[in-house]
C-alpha cells in the first residue's frame, strides 16, 4: 500500500523540523595572582644645629689735630724781581707725623 499524492488518508508525512537556539557562551576565567613588592625608602636626617652670633662692636674715638704745612720756593737772587719756583721738597702734605704714630 503505498501513498500517492492524491489519496493521502493512509499516508503519514514525516516533516523534520530543525530548532537551533542562541548560542550558550561560557566563559572559563583563570586568574593569575601576580604580587609587587613595591618599596619606598625614606631617610630622616637629623640636624643639631649651633648658631655663633659674632657680635661686633667698632667703638669711635675723636681727636683734634693742628697741621701746618710748609711750602718751599726757590725766588733766586733779585728780591725787588722775584722769579719763584717751587722746590721738591717731600713733606707728605704736612702728614708725615701720621707715619711716626
Amino acid at each position: 500500500m503505498g501513498c500517492n499524492n492524491n489519496n493521502q488518508s493512509g499516508c503519514e508525512k514525516h516533516r523534520e523540523e530543525v530548532i537551533v537556539s542562541p548560542t550558550e557562551r561560557i566563559v572559563n576565567t583563570r586568574t593569575n595572582t601576580r604580587t609587587i613588592k613595591r618599596i619606598h625608602p625614606t631617610e630622616i636626617i637629623n640636624v643639631n644645629r649651633t648658631i655663633i652670633r659674632n657680635e661686633n662692636f667698632y667703638p669711635v674715638t675723636e681727636r683734634e689735630v693742628n697741621e701746618t704745612i710748609e711750602e718751599n720756593y726757590d725766588c733766586g737772587s733779585d728780591v725787588n724781581n722775584p722769579n719763584c719756583r717751587k722746590t721738591n721738597n717731600i713733606n707728605n702734605n704736612g702728614l708725615d707725623w701720621l707715619f711716626r704714630l
